[in-house]
């Protein structure tokens, strides 16, 4: 079923008699007995779940970067010609908390709650929010969080200081949570799936929503002061030392977006984390040219959600960092990738696969190699034509060389296969919906495509549609952003003229400011020309 096409979310706070409370009191301690947990720890026995943190301080490593690299990168200028960047004085936070420049000393800059320091040893311009103190437990004396070394296990759940900044030190759980549920149908909540994060709801069935550890523990944006971007820019990454997601194990589902607008890169790779322990670690994405305009802005509000399945999978982040072009990597590992058709393990020949700034086609053996990737927990993604994205983790410590297989599976477009994409995130990507070149006119090989769509809306009459055009970044704005709402529309004419209801649709166009994928690949092109199919909210 369709979350968004029913209303289970928001039940008012039961009103019953108290033998009844009682008997579903009882009937909740019994679910949550049974449910199961999927964090352990290092020896093996039960995690703790003592609510205070200890109050060990973070050691005083080596810095966290090399000496300044040239990009082989050609850059391109930010922000446009005649346009006035934001300056350091327009940058304000909640609070009006400013942002304070590095020295070069962690056991100093690790505490600072945000930091923006221009010209260091790691980038032009790193920008951060929330210390690095692994969600307030410490690191090991000598320990570093760069270094892609694993930490020991930490207790939870615990409380975050009121002092951390919004978004970091706290355990999260998806908006699409309601712990009322559990009351309605207790097997259907439990087969939903938990982990042990979500724990911290066992005293919320009977005040649903509104109950405090369930406001506490809502998804909010994690905002990052940027303020004047460097003059010219060639490249941006996105570090998240990030807790716990566990999204291949429960199927939960997260969302990414900055400042409102969705990431799919980032979706991608936030959504095949499987981590376990709890154990947090440093993942590195690189943010795509075309969303760099973002920063503009002056701040930066990074908001990761489930805001669709209901799954219980708790997470954390300790802190985000943004780095504008930055330098050679101190801490570095190489990935040897392979890339499979998932059906009949046959080796992919030229797919890209991409991790942080580096990217690689594969041979006739569906192999490459990545050199020069920051350590950490390291997200390989693979693109080819008439294949979805798949992405997949490896662990790495500084200087190892980590192996990763990646199952791409064909892409499908059938009713069923948009319901399922409906049904997990809120959207599904069409390709067989395909136009005249530089026309909006609809070619004759789209009907296989266009009847699945037709079959979707069809099935949820009372639903409402974003109906969405996007194209590749070849030709220039002034016409690709007409193109895709003209392109758009006649996939709506298209709809109405064979029984769908105009009403149900809207449509939108983005050019080629949307992508999914790297525009400077064909794969990533073809990837990135496609309509989408999402519900209206």
């Amino acid at each position: 079923m369709i979350p968004e096409l029913h209303n289970s979310v928001g039940v008012s706070r039961l009103q019953a008699s108290r033998p009844v409370a009682l008997l579903v009191i009882l009937m909740a301690l019994v679910a949550l007995a049974s449910a199961s947990c999927r964090t352990r720890s290092a020896d093996g026995a039960a995690p703790s779940t003592t609510t205070a943190r200890t109050a060990e301080k973070p050691a005083a490593p080596s810095p966290v970067q090399g000496p300044p690299a040239p990009s082989a990168n050609a850059p391109s200028s930010l922000p446009e010609a005649g346009e006035k960047p934001p300056s350091s004085s327009d940058v304000t936070l909640p609070g009006s908390i400013s942002p304070v420049s590095a020295t070069g000393d962690p056991a100093r800059d690790w505490q600072l709650k945000y930091e923006r320091t221009e010209n260091s040893p790691e980038a032009d311009l790193v920008v951060r929010t929330g210390d690095i103190n692994n969600l307030g437990f410490g690191w090991p004396s000598g320990f570093d969080p760069f270094s892609g070394k694993s930490t020991p296990v930490h207790p939870h759940p615990w409380k975050a200081a009121k002092d951390e900044p919004e978004g970091t030190d706290r355990i999260l759980l998806g908006s699409s949570v309601d712990p009322s549920e559990e009351l309605r149908d207790v097997v259907a909540y439990n087969r939903l799936g938990s982990d042990g994060y979500s724990g911290i709801l066992s005293d919320c069935a009977l005040a649903g929503p509104s109950c405090k550890e369930r406001q506490e523990s809502m998804p909010r944006p994690i905002t990052l002061a940027i303020g004047a971007l460097p003059a010219k820019i060639d490249a941006v990454l996105f570090q998240i030392f990030a807790d716990d997601f566990q999204v291949p194990h429960f199927h939960s589902h997260f969302q990414v977006s900055l400042n409102g607008t969705r990431i799919p890169s980032f979706e991608q790779a936030i959504n095949a984390l499987d981590q376990t322990g709890p154990i947090g670690k440093l993942v590195t994405l690189r943010l795509l040219p075309e969303y760099w305009p973002l920063l503009r802005s002056g701040n930066v509000q990074l908001l990761i959600d489930d805001p669709t399945t209901r799954v219980r999978d708790g997470y954390a982040v300790d802190f985000v960092r943004i780095l504008v072009n930055p330098r050679k990597f101190k801490y570095e590992v190489s990935l040897l990738a392979s890339v499979l058709d998932a059906d009949t393990r046959k080796p992919i020949s030229g797919a890209i696969v991409t991790a942080a700034l580096q990217s690689a086609s594969t041979d006739d053996s569906g192999r490459c190699e990545l050199k020069g990737l920051p350590a950490g927990l390291v997200v390989a993604t693979a693109a080819s034509s008439n294949y979805d994205q798949n992405s997949t983790t490896v662990d790495l410590p500084t200087g190892e060389t980590g192996r990763a297989e990646i199952l791409l599976h064909k892409h499908q477009e059938n009713t069923a296969a948009l319901e399922r994409s409906i049904a997990q995130t809120g959207s599904a990507t069409v390709y067989g919906i395909h136009f005249d070149t530089d026309s909006a006119r609809l070619r004759g090989d789209s009907l296989p495509a266009l009847n699945a769509v037709l079959g979707l809306v069809q099935n949820h009459s009372s639903s409402r549609w974003l109906i969405a055009g996007h194209t590749d970044n070849q030709g220039n704005d002034a016409r690709n952003q007409p193109l895709s709402e003209q392109r758009a529309a006649a996939v709506i004419a298209w709809l109405k003229d064979h029984g769908a209801n105009g009403s149900q649709f809207v449509p939108q166009g983005f050019g080629s400011n949307r992508p999914v994928a790297d525009n400077a690949t064909s794969a990533g092109r073809a990837l990135n020309r496609r309509v989408e199919v999402a519900l209206a909210k």
